[in-house]
């Protein structure tokens, strides 16, 4: 136990030590009274137990350095009050000596030492009682010297329980506040990633989108194909319509959790049109078979394959997409491939302002599954995810 704990518990039994020596010092005294005892003796044990209080009183300084010193100094002044008491030396060491025993139990020092005190001790008491009293007397005494000492003992220990089982507890209870702690902090963070994942794949995306189309209206306008800039305008506001609708479930989603199971197959079919509508690239798709997946894994993961479109319009330059998903006894498998000019992954997280694969990356993280991009400069770009179906019974950390 740590010097400190010790100086603890030395404070917290030196009011009840206290109140011990002093009813016994009283007792002692009136003892000598009613015996007639030379005043001068009296006055000198009283001095002696007067030393003996004030010693116990700062214990606990004692612990820190010169222990041994404490403890000598204590013996020799138990042995001066007893020596000038002639009728209440035995209750000095039957009622004050265990108290240094007992001291002894919590004091920073080793089994061996403490038993060789006991046993000093004892031989210090014992050839006391044997030079003043009987045999019979030295053998009562040595027994209600012994029982007084398993006494002490006894509620040393318990104390000494006590105490360590309510430092268990306060070091539980700081664990738990700062384990606490870290879960605020860690929530608060998951909630400004889960925030900005969902404004760059609501606003940010259907944003960049109109900011294509309309960039597009200009340039046939700029050659007076009306016709076309017209039919892109009305691509455009069903974009928008799109996004807002987008945008307005995303508020949804975080003001309440809803539990309503959402066809996946519908979803990626709807996520396919959009894109077909808004670039006119073909997509060769392949959905193996009716797929029923978990809420978690239906929002991430659709999440995953708008993002990987959106790159594909904004980056790949590309004529033509495949996206395959399939499933085996334990993942749920999707592989989009397009043949646009690739990119370098190296630059992932790098490049300010581009949050779309840290986006894709961090999903992933979250439905416990892998996702490798395969590059093939100048031929395109291949995305492969495989998501655990046990994914499902996790809540997002």
């Amino acid at each position: 136990m740590q010097k400190q704990h010790l100086i603890e518990i030395a404070r917290e039994l030196r009011k009840p030590v206290m109140i011990w020596i002093i009813i016994a010092h009283i007792g002692i005294t009136l003892l000598e009274v009613l015996n007639h005892n030379r005043v001068l003796h009296i006055i000198i044990s009283n001095i002696s137990i007067f030393c003996f209080i004030f010693l116990n009183w700062h214990f606990s300084r004692f612990i820190e350095k010169r222990t041994w010193v404490y403890f000598i100094l204590q013996s020799g002044i138990l042995i001066i009050a007893a020596y000038f008491m002639t009728s209440g030396y035995y209750l000095v060491m039957i009622g004050l000596y265990p108290i240094m025993i007992g001291q002894m139990l919590y004091s920073p020092y080793s089994k061996v030492k403490i038993i060789s005190f006991v046993i000093i001790s004892y031989i210090i008491c014992i050839s006391y009682m044997w030079y003043i009293d009987s045999v019979y007397i030295s053998i009562l005494f040595i027994c209600l010297f012994t029982l007084m000492n398993i006494m002490v003992a006894g509620i040393i220990r318990l104390t000494l329980r006590q105490f360590s089982a309510r430092l268990r507890t306060q070091h539980f209870l700081n664990e738990l506040e700062i384990a606490h702690y870290q879960v605020e902090e860690l929530t608060v963070a998951n909630e400004r990633q889960r925030m900005a994942r969902d404004l760059h794949d609501t606003l940010a995306q259907g944003l960049a989108g109109l900011v294509m189309q309309l960039e597009a209206v200009d340039a046939h306008l700029s050659v007076n194909n009306i016709k076309r800039a017209h039919e892109i305008v009305h691509l455009s506001m069903n974009g928008a319509r799109h996004t807002l609708a987008e945008a307005r479930n995303a508020i949804d989603d975080l003001r309440v959790h809803t539990g309503l199971q959402i066809d996946f197959t519908e979803s990626v079919e709807t996520e396919i049109q959009h894109f077909i509508e808004s670039t006119g690239i073909p997509i060769e798709y392949k959905i193996v078979a009716p797929i029923e997946v978990s809420q978690l894994i239906h929002e991430h993961s659709i999440q995953i394959i708008r993002e990987c479109l959106t790159n594909i319009i904004k980056h790949a330059q590309a004529t033509q997409v495949e996206l395959t998903i399939g499933s085996n006894p334990y993942d749920l498998i999707i592989d989009i491939c397009d043949n646009g000019k690739g990119f370098d992954t190296r630059q992932i997280g790098k490049l300010s302002g581009h949050y779309g694969l840290i986006g894709m990356q961090e999903r992933t993280r979250i439905i416990h599954g892998t996702l490798t991009i395969t590059n093939r400069i100048p031929q395109g770009t291949s995305i492969h995810l495989k998501i655990p179906w046990r994914a499902g019974e996790y809540n997002e950390t």
